[in-house]
């Protein structure tokens, strides 16, 4: 894999409308079945996890119905199979990653996250969502976690994450904000706008993609 994709991609997010049946599809495809993670209560959401390697992860995520759902919750709720949504990338500085978009002309929005694990015990990270370059999802958000642990470190192990790219129509101006982001990621110029992420699985290689 390249060095400087195993340095950015933190985790991977496959949406789906039911956390059961994303789960169920997952495994069968693969042979993996992602452990439950916990709920987001500010987002409406819960999510279940399966390791990608060493400090990388897919985070299954699905409206939760315990919960109010949020604006992510709603939306979750109308995609009619499990599909790709967004990426994050890893910070070791969510204050610094902010500064550097809005330095190259971006905005930036700081918000803080946690989630209970199934345990009790607190999850909790810094995102750094970044607007105003037209890239939508293939863009990544940005995570700073806090504390030892990494939710990888929760999820079953079998999957490993092989490749990760972006297809797009606009790809020589999709290069050019994730250059202004330090952001290393293949581009491709496609029709259409997806990410395509390459898993080595028990059950072989296959892709997941999206949005």
């Amino acid at each position: 894999m390249d060095r400087a994709l195993a340095a950015t991609c933190d985790h991977l997010l496959w949406g789906a409308a039911d956390l059961d049946v994303a789960v169920a599809a997952l495994a069968e495809r693969t042979e993996v079945r992602a452990t439950a993670g916990g709920q987001h209560p500010d987002l409406g959401t819960h999510n279940a996890i399966a390791a990608l390697g060493r400090k990388r992860f897919l985070e299954v995520i699905a409206p939760d119905p315990t919960l109010r759902p949020g604006a992510l919750a709603r939306w979750l709720a109308s995609i009619k199979a499990p599909t790709l949504i967004m990426w994050a990338a890893r910070t070791p500085s969510a204050a610094d990653t902010a500064a550097r978009a809005e330095a190259s002309g971006y905005q930036a929005a700081v918000v803080e996250g946690h989630r209970a694990r199934p345990d009790g015990k607190l999850v909790r990270w810094t995102n750094v969502f970044v607007s105003g370059h037209g890239g939508g999802t293939l863009v990544p958000f940005f995570v700073e976690w806090h504390g030892g642990s990494h939710p990888a470190d929760d999820g079953p192990g079998g999957l490993r994450l092989q490749a990760l790219r972006a297809e797009t129509p606009q790809a020589q101006a999709l290069r050019a904000v994730l250059k202004a982001l330090d952001v290393r990621l293949a581009v491709r110029r496609a029709p259409t706008a997806r990410l395509v992420a390459v898993l080595d699985t028990p059950r072989g290689r296959i892709e997941l993609a999206g949005p």
